[in-house]
């Protein structure tokens, strides 16, 4: 029987060589996220009695500045599932990515974000929640339980309800401290 004995300074350097992930976004599709979301957010309300019936899947970007451990901004894509009969929100935000305050695609993080939440007469509020993974620069894994307040409504677009936005606002703790502000936002799949 063989004993290996690795010397623990061995295993520290290996943990350090943790390497990022390349973003899967170009600084061009940053800027078209933020202007569909500034489109969409110029949009009218879509009024009660014109709401979709039945559950709508909403395809869009939640995007946001984020300070703290970590200065730039977050640009993920968000599936929505808004159900106007059941009154449920639920969905996802994944590939997210970081943009560093130049605009430059950073990395992309591991993890998602999962949606939940209710819709009240076209207005929606809801949570996005998980864990984010980043790699900072000495190659070492940071992680952040993420916590966003989702806030906004339908919208009228080409039809009645085929469009969100909102507010997405909180913070993530852990190895990476963020406190997160910004915009979510979708059409009708």
């Amino acid at each position: 029987m063989f004993r290996v004995t690795i010397p623990a300074l061995t295993l520290l350097t290996a943990a350090a060589c943790a390497s990022p992930n390349p973003p899967t976004v170009s600084a061009a599709d940053v800027d078209r996220a933020y202007a569909e979301a500034r489109y969409i957010s110029g949009l009218p309300f879509t009024a009660t009695g014109d709401l979709p019936t039945g559950t709508v899947t909403y395809e869009g970007q939640l995007g946001a500045t984020v300070t703290g451990d970590v200065e730039g901004s977050i640009l993920g894509d968000m599936t929505m599932n808004v159900g106007f009969a059941s009154n449920d929100v639920s969905g996802d935000v994944s590939n997210i990515n970081l943009i560093d305050t130049d605009g430059r695609p950073d990395q992309r993080l591991d993890g998602s974000l999962g949606i939940d939440g209710f819709e009240s007469a076209g207005r929606i509020d809801a949570f996005a929640s998980g864990r984010l993974e980043a790699i900072d620069d000495g190659g070492f894994i940071r992680e952040s339980d993420v916590l966003l307040t989702l806030d906004g409504d339908v919208f009228d677009d080409r039809s009645r309800g085929d469009a969100v936005f909102g507010s997405a606002q909180g913070n993530g703790i852990g190895d990476l401290e963020i406190e997160v502000d910004g915009v979510f936002f979708g059409t009708r799949n």
